[in-house]
């Protein structure tokens, strides 16, 4: 079975992801491989690699060093739902990562993919996520904590009770 065809037979089941997480740590040479199949929206299956994506971020960062220019420049394009959460999830993995450092303009399209999902129409998790990331950044960049802020307050009385307390813990962050 091909790699590609690993991926596209996978489901959202623990085991397959792990699997397929565990089969790139094995086989790293499939990295290469793996971001450009993530990074494919024309590819029906792309929001799979974008889960093992995200597992490798949150555990392996370090490995996604040679594409995390190639998922800036794609993060704001996801419209899969599993896609979004995922990239999202990867976005404050490689934001907060004591592995890894972004340059300037990872950190710019990060920050501005995470902006947008806040405000956007997306669920909750990406908003949630994207609202940790923002908070990371926030740590450098002032404008941030303001325009967070912002964002929660106009939006809170209408969310759900996670994004809520989500929120709560963020505006505590950045108002320390």
């Amino acid at each position: 079975m091909t790699f590609f065809n690993r991926i596209s037979k996978s489901s959202a089941s623990t085991n397959s992801r792990n699997g397929n997480r565990d089969f790139v740590l094995q086989n790293p040479e499939y990295i290469k491989d793996l971001a450009a199949f993530a990074t494919d929206l024309t590819n029906k299956n792309h929001y799979k690699a974008v889960w093992i994506i995200e597992m490798l971020a949150e555990t392996h960062p370090e490995l996604l060093i040679p594409f995390i220019d190639s998922i800036c420049g794609i993060a704001a394009q996801y419209k899969h739902e599993s896609a979004i959460r995922g990239i999202s999830r990867t976005i404050l993995f490689l934001s907060t990562s004591k592995k890894i450092s972004l340059t300037e303009n990872q950190q710019e399209k990060f920050i501005e993919t995470s902006l947008d999902r806040l405000i956007g129409v997306d669920k909750i998790a990406p908003k949630v996520f994207a609202m940790y990331a923002l908070s990371h950044f926030a740590k450098t960049q002032d404008w941030i904590k303001e325009e967070l802020q912002i964002i929660i307050n106009k939006d809170f009385a209408n969310q759900s009770a996670g994004y809520k307390a989500a929120a709560r813990e963020v505006l505590r962050k950045i108002n320390r």
